[in-house]
């Protein structure tokens, strides 16, 4: 018999309208209500993805509707209280990255988790990707050899942190983009980070009222030996003809590869060339795609009994590695990742 997933989603932005098309249209889960401190988006996102209700409150939302599962889709440094909330209530959670901005947060969720024995899942939606997910068989099934040496770039124009991010001077380059790639390198590797050494430049985005840093770029050395550069920047020109670049490249004692997510494997010629992304498509009435296939295996996991991968424990791990690139790039030695 198949199981109807109950869900909420808190945050009505772009992540948690992705979230909320994303439950719309999985035949599994239903859209219970969508919360927003906005009473305007939240009102609009529930019209327009089909919830039941909507709410400014996200703890009433939690006491008042009969729910399995909620999406937390608040900003980066505001995911803590409705995630610990939830949890508390015996709900199962899934968070966007990074879990938390604080390693006092971050073991707090853990804690939380533990205490509460529900699922939590945090959407490093980058795992998803069918290249990704090959380079991670690849490795299981060595035909790379150990993995030696990972170089990882996501970067950003300045239309994201200036124009879509309303709250970029509480977050960064490091916690919004490089997350996903310590992420998924340490998911490849499968092994833990225990050193960082770390460079920031800053002064483009202050000039522009955002007071964050513009780029950060980190050598992470883990424990079985390998070591990943990262690379992260909020200020590409918005000329570029799309307002990401993101490229990967993977040493092993027996290969070597490389992934330009930029280009994706479409490019467009009419008046100059464009690169559209292909993350996500319309595909017989629906979104599907990486990210979308991401929240898919929530649902899926929480029908079947199956923990979601990446957990509680890969979310405070990544957050202490970036942590760790933070502190590093401050005081300008290498900083050792606990």
């Amino acid at each position: 018999m198949t199981v109807m997933i109950r869900i909420g989603v808190i945050g009505a932005g772009i992540m948690g309208s992705l979230h909320a098309e994303a439950y719309q249209q999985n035949p599994n889960a239903e859209l219970i209500a969508v919360c927003d401190l906005i009473r305007e988006k939240a009102e609009k996102a529930a019209e327009k993805f089909e919830a039941g209700a909507f709410y400014t409150d996200y703890r009433k939302m939690i006491e008042k509707e009969e729910l399995d599962a909620v999406a937390v889709a608040t900003p980066d440094f505001a995911h803590t209280d409705p995630v610990i909330t939830a949890l508390e209530a015996g709900l199962d959670v899934i968070v966007e990255k990074p879990l938390a901005t604080k390693r006092e947060d971050a073991d707090r969720i853990v804690k939380a988790v533990e205490k509460s024995g529900c699922n939590l899942m945090v959407n490093y939606g980058n795992r998803m990707r069918p290249q990704h997910r090959r380079v991670k068989q690849m490795i299981e099934n060595d035909e790379l050899g150990n993995p030696i040496h990972a170089y990882a770039k996501l970067m950003n124009s300045l239309s994201v942190p200036l124009e879509m991010l309303s709250w970029s001077s509480k977050s960064s380059p490091t916690w919004f983009l490089m997350s996903h790639m310590v992420d998924m390198i340490r998911w490849w590797f499968n092994a833990e980070a225990v050193m960082a050494y770390a460079s920031k430049t800053e002064g483009v985005l202050n000039s522009k009222g955002v007071t964050t840093h513009d780029t950060m770029t980190a050598i992470v050395k883990f424990e079985n030996g390998a070591t990943a550069t990262f690379e992260t920047a909020w200020i590409l020109p918005n000329s570029l003809p799309r307002n990401v670049d993101h490229r990967i490249e993977l040493i092993g004692t027996k290969g070597f590869l490389k992934i330009d997510q930029f280009k994706e494997g479409l490019e467009v010629y009419t008046d100059g060339v464009t690169y559209p992304s292909s993350g996500t498509t319309d595909l017989n009435y629906k979104r599907v795609g990486w990210w979308f296939e991401s929240v898919n295996y929530f649902i899926h996991c929480l029908e079947n009994d199956i923990k979601p991968k990446p957990d509680e424990n890969d979310g405070r791990a990544v957050t202490n590695i970036l942590l760790a690139i933070i502190e590093s790039a401050e005081r300008d030695e290498p900083v050792k990742i606990t």
